[in-house]
């Protein structure tokens, strides 16, 4: 079977750390997201600031609390150093990795 692609890989790692918000929170962040900043939750592993500058809008100072957990499950799945800390720069280290 093949192995997830690196996208589909960290959508799953932002889902398990937006799941501390219970499913139906996540589930209206991401249409939120998706209707008013024109982000899908597909389109976030190429557009990280972007979703990152939605969640700000949308959660406020709360929206580093999610980052962070968002960051942790990144650095966990694709075994990314810790000083690694920002959604984008995380996102993009784990595109560059060949998994």
């Amino acid at each position: 079977m093949a192995q997830p692609s690196p996208e589909n890989r960290i959508l799953e790692c932002i889902d398990r750390g937006m799941g501390t918000l219970g499913e139906s929170s996540r589930a209206a962040i991401y249409w939120h997201i998706g209707h008013t900043c024109g982000v899908t939750r597909e389109q976030i592993p190429r557009n990280p600031r972007k979703f990152r500058e939605c969640l700000e809008s949308i959660l406020g100072l709360g929206a580093g609390i999610l980052e962070k957990l968002i960051v942790q499950e990144i650095r966990s799945a694709f075994k990314i150093p810790a000083k690694v800390e920002s959604l984008e720069e995380s996102v993009k280290k784990a595109m560059a990795v060949d998994n």
